[in-house]
């Protein structure tokens, strides 16, 4: 169940920082407050903001400018859920009782490979990984290398 608010906090170099989010009718409300160790305020901004997904977008364009600033590389954008289900039919899907039945039985066939399972399923080598570690913590997969990401 989602949260109504979330309240974060992070200090660097003396300074402290807090973030509210919190749902209101219409989209979400941010708060950030910026001080210096004594209390005094250096930095504050509220507003609000039509959807859930802006606060994605705005996080991304804030990491970027930043990261333009002080030449530090910047960051890689999250793939959409529709890019993940371009390469993953079944990214972000909860997994059901029949998802767990198949996995453990293609997992059970010895020439099963992460790759094959990956294919099989439509989820990411993480996903398999996982659900694996969970669902079949005995099966052979797990204990090889894994190879490069998907």
């Amino acid at each position: 169940m989602p949260v109504s608010q979330v309240r974060l906090h992070a200090d660097q170099d003396g300074r402290h920082y807090d973030l509210t989010v919190q749902a209101v009718d219409g989209g979400h409300q941010v708060e950030l407050i910026g001080s210096d160790a004594d209390g005094q305020v250096l930095a504050e901004w509220r507003g609000t903001l039509p959807a859930a997904g802006d606060l994605t977008a705005i996080a991304q364009l804030l990491a970027s400018g930043a990261a333009a600033l002080t030449g530090a590389p910047a960051p890689r954008p999250a793939a959409s859920l529709e890019q993940q289900r371009a390469k993953h039919a079944n990214a972000a899907r909860p997994w059901t009782a029949e998802d767990d039945a198949r996995l453990a039985e293609l997992a059970a066939a010895p020439e099963a490979s992460i790759e094959s399972l990956m294919r099989e399923l439509g989820r990411s080598r993480g996903a398999i990984r996982s659900r694996l570690e969970k669902r079949v913590p005995t099966s052979a997969l797990l204990r090889r290398a894994p190879a490069a990401s998907s």
